[in-house]
């Protein structure tokens, strides 16, 4: 009965919010999980990529290893695993793309270290720090000379190195040579040189550094061009900046940075002594600028004859050549040879105590300095009389 009855329809329970919150809370529980366990992954993954595989007793060693041009990523990690340097190639793959430097591996020739992190191994291979080859190029060599020894060091193309540097020496060569006539006359004098009938000439003979160099493998023949041409020129630099400060011999004369460079190149072939280059500069500054004589220098004749350490006959200084100083006033037309530093500080500093005109080899190795001819012949007759001996 819906009206005064005693039984009544029964009551449907209201919905409340304890549903909804065992809900929340249970999602709660499962993002904690989700990310207790991202923190536990990203933990774990930091460790795989700090820490490197256990190298046991060779810690402290290297393994050298070759990074190929065009070598994909992948390529990397399975080189790196298989020479024991990488536990989990994957842990690499992952940290490299995280980084954004799967496109930053530098191809070259590696030494890297045994139980180095991957981390650590991505440093390496993104620095460039490949293996660097030692290379010394001694004084006195001519330009050929020069670019072969290079070739057979880093196994570059000698032409090539040749020609980069030529090619940075004649952009500079205005301001080198100091006039547009004389830019004219050594152009016209390197193309006749390029179409045959005399010796091959290079506008860099005279402007690649000798020193002790350290080249990456691989590294290309115009960078090695580069890296000499810019030594010399800053050597060059530092020789005409003293001149500035303290005067020079030849001051007032109209002497390119070319021509000290060409002297600097003289000095280095006459000169056996270290102590001797002051000396011999001075002797051929003192025969053009006080005695105002011919330089007379025996190695500019053998360089424009290639016969560089031979012996030079009486119709070898007769030979018509723009190098030949018995023939002509003046210097050369540029550098015999690669001159190091000491050769052109001795330029820039020569002994201006020194008034001798002629030298002489004294047959040990050194020279005999003579002020007049008398007692230049006289050291000439001591040199006949000891190589008779001997």
């Amino acid at each position: 009965m819906k009206n005064g009855s005693p039984y009544s329809e029964p009551r449907v329970p209201l919905r409340t919010g304890r549903g909804w919150r065992t809900v929340l809370v249970r999602l709660g529980t499962v993002a904690l999980a989700a990310f207790l366990l991202g923190l536990v992954l990203v933990g774990l993954f930091w460790l795989a990529w700090t820490a490197g595989p256990d190298s046991g007793d060779v810690q402290g060693s290297s393994v050298r290893v070759r990074i190929q041009r065009g070598m994909t990523l992948g390529a990397v990690a399975d080189t790196l695993a298989a020479r024991g340097l990488l536990n989990h190639p994957q842990v690499f793959l992952a940290g490299t793309r995280l980084q954004g430097l799967d496109r930053r591996l530098q191809a070259g020739l590696y030494d890297l270290p045994v139980g180095a992190s991957p981390r650590e191994l991505l440093r390496y291979l993104t620095s460039g720090l490949t293996v660097r080859k030692l290379v010394t190029v001694p004084e006195g060599l001519e330009a050929d000379e020069v670019a072969a020894l290079l070739a057979g060091e880093l196994g570059v193309s000698a032409a090539a190195v040749l020609a980069a540097a030529d090619s940075l020496i004649r952009v500079s060569a205005p301001d080198l040579l100091g006039s547009v006539a004389r830019l004219a006359g050594q152009d016209s004098l390197i193309q006749a040189s390029v179409a045959g009938g005399q010796r091959r000439l290079h506008w860099c003979e005279g402007y690649l550094a000798p020193d002790t160099y350290q080249f990456a493998e691989g590294v290309g023949a115009g960078l090695v061009a580069e890296v000499l041409v810019k030594t010399q020129l800053a050597r060059l630099d530092s020789c005409l900046a003293d001149i500035e400060r303290q005067g020079w011999p030849g001051q007032g004369h109209a002497w390119s940075p070319h021509d000290l460079l060409t002297l600097a190149s003289i000095v280095e072939a006459e000169a056996q002594l270290p102590r001797e280059r002051p000396l011999v500069a001075a002797v051929y500054l003192n025969r053009l600028f006080e005695a105002g004589w011919r330089l007379e220098a025996d190695p500019t004749v053998a360089y424009f004859l290639a016969k560089k350490g031979q012996r030079l006959y009486y119709k070898d200084l007769a030979r018509k050549s723009p190098y030949n100083t018995y023939r002509h006033f003046g210097l050369p037309p540029g550098p015999i040879g690669n001159p190091g530093l000491a050769a052109i500080r001795a330029v820039c500093r020569p002994d201006t105590s020194c008034r001798a005109l002629f030298f002489v080899a004294d047959g040990e190795g050194g020279h005999v300095f003579s002020l007049t001819s008398e007692e230049h012949e006289a050291a000439v007759a001591r040199l006949r009389r000891l190589r008779s001996r001997n």
